[in-house]
C-alpha cells in the first residue's frame, strides 16, 4: 500500500507540475548508501559461502537464476540456486556500468554487466547481466527482493 501511495504522489506531482507552495520534496535514499549495499552484494556473491551469498537477499526474494528457466519464488529453492552459485567457486567480479536508480526513501534498483571468474572452479568466466531491486527492510538493511540475472549472449 505504500507503494501505490508513493506511485501516486509521484504522478500527482508530474501531472501538477511544480509548485514551491504546494510541493513537498520525497525523501530519497543517499546514492553512496545504495552504492555501499551494492557493494556489499559484490562481495557476497564472492565470498563462495552460501549464507553469506543468501544474506543479501530478503527472505520473499523472487527471482530468474541463469541455471533455471523457470521463476524462482520460494526461498528453499533459492537457497538451493545460491548452494548452486557458491559451488562454482567465483571469487572475483568486474562490473564496470553499474547504474543505481534510487527510486524513493526505501526502495532503489541495480543494473549492469558483469564478468565473474575462478582460480579454483572448473568454470572460470562467466558473463552476466543483472537487475537487483532492493527493498529497505524494518531493521535499516537493504536487501534484494527481486533479481534478474542472465548471461550474456554471444555475438552473432
Amino acid at each position: 500500500m505504500k507503494r501505490l501511495g508513493t506511485t501516486v504522489a509521484l504522478a500527482t506531482f508530474a501531472v501538477g507540475g511544480c509548485n514551491s507552495a504546494t510541493s513537498t520534496s520525497i525523501a530519497r535514499i543517499p546514492e553512496t548508501e545504495a552504492a555501499a549495499a551494492a557493494d556489499a552484494t559484490q562481495r557476497a556473491w564472492i565470498s563462495m559461502n552460501p549464507l553469506t551469498i543468501e544474506s543479501v537477499y530478503a527472505r520473499d526474494i523472487v527471482g530468474f537464476d541463469p541455471t533455471q528457466p523457470e521463476l524462482s519464488a520460494t526461498w528453499d529453492n533459492w537457497a538451493k540456486l545460491q548452494a548452486g552459485f557458491a559451488g562454482m567457486q567465483l571469487d572475483a567480479i568486474k562490473v564496470d556500468d553499474r547504474k543505481i536508480q534510487v527510486l524513493d526513501d526505501k526502495d532503489f534498483v541495480v543494473s549492469g554487466t558483469g564478468v565473474m571468474t575462478s582460480s579454483q572452479g572448473k568454470t572460470k568466466t562467466v558473463s552476466l547481466r543483472f537487475t537487483d531491486v532492493y527493498h529497505k527492510q524494518d531493521n535499516g538493511k537493504f536487501l534484494i527482493v527481486n533479481e534478474h540475472v542472465s548471461l550474456v549472449p554471444k555475438e552473432s
